[in-house]
């Protein structure tokens, strides 16, 4: 005689899992919300002209090269010429101003550029290029200069206008907008994309606006650390922000050194 194993009618319940616990910085979304997105519509203009100036600046180097080859580029000789030789051609040619620095030939194919300062027309913060044939010392062209790299008027003109856009001072103030919210941007953006559901973070699979803020978020989170350091670099650029970083610069030594000519 068998005996069926006993049943019971109860059915266990399992307990639902407890809420989580709100996140300290829950209530502070909703204005990282507001700010990532009303600050990205008012920058967003800024920051495509800074683009799209800086990619033209990205180029100038290069391009450089071609419209100043003549200047810039000579026939390979048999044996340079001393420095003193071409110096000397240069100040037959402009004994205007005086001479501030002299970059001999880097390449076998590049000509000396001899820098003169306080020449007549060319502006205060500039100097004037004058290149040289190392190999026959024949000037073959002066051109205005500006910067540490070099810059000649194509470079400058594309330097400026990535800057202030040819409109002085008051031009600065769209770079410093741009380079100075950028980071906020990227920052809320990191902060709002790690703060959603991993569910609502998949693009795959879904479609329409939450296709559209997945590809948003997956974007963003990946090109975030180009964005901080196109903020930080901008900055430099700027007028405010950037005068306080020469000043920290200079404070821990980091100024670009200065030779004395005696």
């Amino acid at each position: 005689m068998s005996t069926a194993p006993s049943t019971t009618t109860e059915e266990s319940t399992q307990p639902d899992a407890p809420a989580s616990a709100p996140r300290r910085w829950a209530p502070l979304r909703p204005l990282i919300l507001r700010l990532h997105f009303y600050a990205g519509v008012l920058v967003a203009p800024f920051l495509l002209v800074a683009a799209a100036t800086g990619f033209l600046y990205a180029g100038a180097f290069q391009a450089e090269k071609i419209v100043y080859a003549h200047e810039m580029t000579v026939r390979v000789g048999d044996e340079k010429l001393p420095i003193s030789e071409q110096v000397a051609a240069v100040r037959k040619a402009h004994p205007e101003g005086t001479v501030s620095a002299i970059r001999p030939s880097p390449a076998d194919d590049a000509s000396t550029r001899v820098l003169l300062s306080g020449v007549k027309g060319v502006d205060a913060d500039h100097t004037l290029a004058v290149f040289v044939d190392p190999y026959t010392a024949t000037v073959r062209g002066a051109l205005e200069q500006y910067g540490s790299t070099g810059a000649l008027p194509l470079r400058t003109w594309i330097d400026e206008f990535h800057r202030d856009l040819h409109l002085g001072e008051t031009g600065r103030l769209y770079s410093e907008l741009a380079a100075s919210w950028l980071w906020v941007i990227a920052g809320g953006g990191l902060v709002l994309w790690f703060s959603r559901r991993r569910a609502l973070r998949k693009v795959r699979g879904s479609s329409g606006r939450r296709r559209t803020l997945g590809l948003h978020g997956t974007v963003g989170v990946w090109a975030a650390a180009g964005f901080f350091f196109l903020s930080a670099t901008g900055l430099t650029w700027s007028a405010y922000a950037g005068a306080n970083i020469d000043e920290l610069r200079t404070s821990l030594g980091q100024a670009t050194p200065s030779v004395s000519a005696t």
